[in-house]
């Protein structure tokens, strides 16, 4: 078992044994606010805290945790994930519905995802289709600043600079694609952003979703 294996079972163990509490929680304030009537407004400041924690949870424990290539995820549900995870300025829409996605298919859309946050300083609205064994990613309109030394780690394996925690989501994107047999091609202009994400190897281009 590699230190990344660890990494990922840790990262699992971490949102599983946080998902339960905070669950329990929320039930907590459901019972209160029906105790309160409509509830107060420090209520629902609670509510919706407690929602965006769970939904980064669910959305970490695909990115971050271990991917099985036998399971896989649902395309209603990865959509229902990502609203939830993200939404205001930075929003992502997933083009195909019904259906669903190996898992280790999932957890490259949410790393890619992440990095192109990183890489959207005004935010944009991430649209995600399905290609034979891979997927795209584009945004339009939005101003892009991608950090070259980073995407080029991606893309063509370079030296990756020192990493802080909010740009972890690069080298493990490409520790993903390695392990699951795919490449990633990545074009930026001023205003837009498209990724492609492909299989190396034909047996997997094969595969559809």
């Amino acid at each position: 078992m590699t230190s990344s294996d660890l990494a990922s079972l840790v990262a699992a163990r971490l949102c599983h044994d946080l998902i339960s509490p905070m669950g329990a929680i929320g039930n907590g304030l459901e019972l209160l606010q029906l105790t309160d009537g409509a509830g107060s407004a420090e209520l629902a400041l609670v509510n919706e805290s407690l929602a965006n924690a769970l939904a980064k949870l669910r959305f970490y424990r695909v990115a971050f945790g271990p991917a099985d290539p036998q399971a896989r995820q649902s395309l209603d549900e990865a959509a229902q994930i990502t609203d939830a995870m993200f939404h205001g300025r930075f929003s992502v829409a997933w083009d195909a519905h019904g259906g669903d996605l190996p898992r280790p298919i999932a957890r490259l859309a949410y790393l890619a995802v992440l990095c192109l946050e990183k890489s959207l300083p005004m935010g944009g609205t991430v649209r995600i289709g399905l290609l034979e064994g891979g997927l795209s990613l584009a945004v339009e309109g939005r101003r892009t600043t991608p950090p070259t030394a980073h995407w080029a780690h991606v893309t063509d394996g370079a030296a990756l600079p020192d990493i802080k925690p909010d740009a972890v989501q690069f080298p493990l994107l490409a520790a993903a694609l390695a392990e699951s047999g795919h490449r990633l091609a990545a074009r930026f202009t001023e205003t837009a952003a498209e990724l492609s994400i492909t299989a190396l190897r034909p047996a997997l281009a094969a595969v559809r979703f």
